[in-house]
């Protein structure tokens, strides 16, 4: 458990495959290319494209990612709460998202979640690195804004594992991605993997339905 000190984490094609609504995406870690912009030369130089038809949709993705490692999480931030006067509390849309992930819920600090892992980073065996950001939402269909095509999000190969379909946005989720230092982590049975570090001081356990519907918090 996670209040432990037990950080679980899945492979990417564990979440591809799940076929649910709310946590299979099978365009994970796949980022859209604008059709109009890719080009095949021929031996002669020339782009193919003028000779065939486009393809309608096109997607970057890694050869043989299936077995990258990922923690998410859904994050407390402006983006779904709702001001009720002299307080917020979670807006229907984040609970409506929120609610099909489990019976319970840990609350705990980002801040010293991170510092526990970079911790126990530095006595690992084997060793393990990481890479953690907010989740980019946006629509996987629309090239009309050349802003939304900048992926470079944490200028590493693991940028497309970062952004998603608007269609998962009210789960404003939050991303830790790991992977060996050296060499691949020695995964469990079923592809997940587990890294202990120190017990969190600030965690606590909730029902879900009980806190999604007393959760206040006041500025």
């Amino acid at each position: 458990m996670l209040s432990e000190g037990y950080v679980y984490f899945n492979s990417i094609s564990k979440y591809r495959n799940d076929t649910s609504n709310y946590r299979g995406d099978e365009n994970e870690g796949k980022i859209p290319i604008d059709p109009i912009c890719i080009q095949i030369l021929d031996k002669n130089g020339q782009n193919i494209f003028e000779k065939i038809p486009r393809p309608d949709s096109v997607k970057l993705s890694h050869v043989d990612d299936d077995g990258i490692l990922i923690f998410c999480t859904a994050m407390i931030t402006e983006e779904i709460l709702y001001n009720e006067g002299s307080h917020y509390v979670f807006n229907n849309e984040f609970k409506a998202a929120i609610k099909d992930f489990g019976e319970h819920v840990l609350l705990f600090n980002s801040g010293e979640f991170l510092s526990k892992l970079s911790k126990a980073q530095l006595y690992a065996n084997p060793k393990f690195g990481y890479i953690s950001g907010p989740i980019i939402y946006r629509d996987l269909n629309d090239y009309s804004n050349p802003n939304i095509n900048v992926y470079n999000l944490t200028k590493s190969v693991f940028d497309p594992l970062f952004v998603k379909s608007e269609q998962y946005k009210m789960q404003n989720e939050w991303r830790l991605i790991v992977d060996g230092s050296d060499n691949y982590l020695p995964t469990n049975a079923d592809g997940s993997y587990i890294i202990k570090i120190e017990k969190l001081e600030w965690a606590n356990i909730f029902d879900i339905e009980t806190f999604l519907e007393i959760f206040q918090y006041t500025p």
